[in-house]
């Protein structure tokens, strides 16, 4: 009687969502907590959004100089991947997180006051620095708070709390910039200050007990730590390179479609076919491909990313177009919570943070030079061969991603033979 019991399920629409949503509704309160201060603190990111806009025309101080914003940025967030994690193994989860959190409300409340250029720029570069060290901070804490099992569940609601909020951020940036450019400023310091606070009474620091090793301590340790790590390097190179190639869709993309003729209005259409298909696709995505092997799954995300950017060098129709953001979109929802599962399965208890931080680098490192290299090869040699060199650039990353999955099979075996 029980077995027919246990073998009868539910197949109605109610029952088929409690089945998805169940391992959502088992990871542990904090990690609920974590998604839902995420959520709030980038419906609150405003500043970035409208950055170029508020330094060129707000402030009178041009194009040139809105760039430079966004490049001073990008070196901030360089520096606070290498730092945040670091720190973060040191003194602990929490501790980086309120400094991170805490200090760039300090920073995006006096950037609103700020008039000056080298003033302003100063600012810019504090609110990086800051912002950026709670990503591998909370990265280690979510690792640390989960099983392997539980990690994709976990960075896939995480992903989702991030991009949904930053879907409203837009629309509601814009109706304060029509008021002030101030109120920018003021409700990102206020929804980041908030989330401080919420870390500060809910959330307790998940630093492993026992002491880091001398090695982990000392800097040269960690190198060589990390160093004699080849799979994570390798995982890590293949990161940088997609990442280099994801940054055209919000840099040259864009530019393409001005060039064929497009209205910015129907770019910003298309383009948020990509925030509407992550929250859409990303729970029932990572649940079917939790059974296997984080490996094939991100490989599987790369191709469709390939694919993707490559067929671009065809699209000429906004059904094209279309089509292949759909699909280079899929790719990144398919491997989004798997990626970072991976970097916390990979990495030592007392070095989490720092292979978050790692990991992080290699993003921010992306961003940073994608839009600059992608800008002069569209600029010198035109879409006709952009489009397929990162189809190129990607699929040289499945292959590092093979020699990954190759390593850490043999590693799975050698272990699971030491335990029999």
């Amino acid at each position: 009687m029980k077995l027919a019991s246990d073998n009868s399920r539910d197949t109605s629409w109610g029952g088929v969502v409690a089945d998805v949503a169940q391992p959502y509704l088992e990871l542990p309160t904090a990690v609920h907590i974590l998604c839902l201060g995420t959520l709030l603190n980038r419906a609150g990111s405003f500043v970035i959004i409208f950055l170029t806009i508020y330094t060129s025309e707000k402030l009178g101080f041009g194009v040139t100089f809105a760039a430079n914003c966004i490049g001073v940025f990008g070196i901030g967030s360089i520096v606070a991947s290498m730092i945040g994690g670091q720190l973060a193994d040191r003194l602990g989860r929490k501790p980086v997180m309120l400094f991170a959190l805490f200090g760039a409300a300090i920073s995006l409340f006096s950037m609103s006051f700020a008039s000056q250029r080298i003033t302003f720029l100063l600012w810019v570069f504090s609110f990086s620095l800051t912002i950026d060290m709670y990503r591998p901070a909370a990265s280690a804490m979510l690792g640390d708070l989960t099983s392997p099992a539980q990690r994709p569940i976990a960075f896939s609601l995480m992903y989702i709390s991030f991009n949904l909020g930053f879907a409203v951020a837009a629309p509601i940036g814009g109706f304060l910039a029509s008021h002030s450019f101030r109120w920018l400023f003021w409700g990102d310091a206020i929804t980041t200050g908030a989330y401080g606070i919420i870390i500060v009474w809910l959330i307790r620091d998940t630093l492993p007990i026992k002491p880091a090793s001398n090695q982990s301590r000392i800097g040269f340790g960690t190198i060589t730590r990390v160093a004699n790590d080849t799979t994570f390097l390798l995982f890590s190179a293949a990161t940088l390179l997609t990442s280099i190639v994801f940054m055209q869709a919000f840099t040259t993309l864009p530019i393409y479609m001005k060039q064929l003729g497009y209205s910015e209005k129907l770019v910003g259409a298309l383009l948020a076919t990509n925030g509407v298909l992550i929250v859409i696709c990303q729970i029932p995505i990572t649940q079917i491909f939790q059974r296997f092997h984080r490996v094939i799954v991100i490989i599987v995300g790369e191709l469709l990313i390939a694919v993707g950017f490559g067929l671009t060098t065809f699209a000429n129709t906004i059904s094209i177009l279309l089509m292949t953001i759909v699909i280079w979109t899929l790719g990144e929802v398919v491997q989004a919570a798997f990626k970072q599962s991976l970097v916390a399965d990979m990495a030592p208890a007392d070095m989490r943070g720092r292979y978050m931080g790692i990991f992080s680098l290699c993003h921010s490192f992306g961003v940073a030079v994608g839009a600059p290299i992608g800008g002069q090869v569209l600029a010198r040699c035109g879409a006709q061969v952009l489009w397929p060199t990162c189809f190129v650039v990607v699929l040289i990353s499945v292959l590092i991603y093979c020699f990954v999955f190759v390593r850490m099979s043999r590693q799975e075996a050698v272990s699971v033979r030491s335990t029999a």
